[in-house]
């Protein structure tokens, strides 16, 4: 198992029909729980991001800000995370449309890690949101987000 059980890793030892490998693997008790805190506790955390923005965001800002000036790639996305939990979707486009396909991309992995963490077992193949061509998608809508914005297009 990877050092980090949400990321998928290579293939532990199993007893597997010769020539083929098993679709699921067990986990142990340490990574099911942990699998099914992350995939529990992220929209948790998510859903608490209104109440949290009440709060006055407690004073933390973006540092790349802070430091640059200039708005970070993420800048926008607590307000996006809030407003998508709230299910106004436009605002959450308005706010960040880059971190609003980063936290949709996340909940696919949350909903990945309730699965395993439930079933206590892990999926061997990768999942289909764990392909190249999915975190390009995901890493490019961030960039050109950020640039449009840093542009004054968006």
């Amino acid at each position: 198992m990877s050092r980090w059980p949400f990321l998928p890793s290579e293939p532990g030892p199993t007893v597997a029909p010769v020539g083929r490998m098993p679709a699921w693997q067990p986990l142990d008790r340490d990574a099911r729980q942990l699998r099914l805190a992350l995939g529990l506790g992220w929209p948790l955390a998510m859903a608490a991001t209104p109440w949290w923005l009440g709060q006055g965001g407690l004073g933390l800002g973006c540092g790349f800000r802070a430091l640059t000036g200039v708005p970070c790639p993420l800048c926008g996305g607590t307000h996006a995370c809030a407003a998508l939990v709230q299910g106004d979707w436009a605002t959450a486009w308005a706010a960040n449309p880059g971190a609003l396909v980063l936290l949709l991309w996340l909940a696919l992995l949350a909903g990945q890690a309730v699965v395993e963490g439930a079933q206590g077992r892990r999926r061997v193949a990768r999942w289909p949101w764990w392909h190249p061509a999915v975190w390009t998608a995901v890493g490019g809508g961030l960039v050109v987000s950020w640039l449009s914005r840093l542009a004054g297009l968006v």
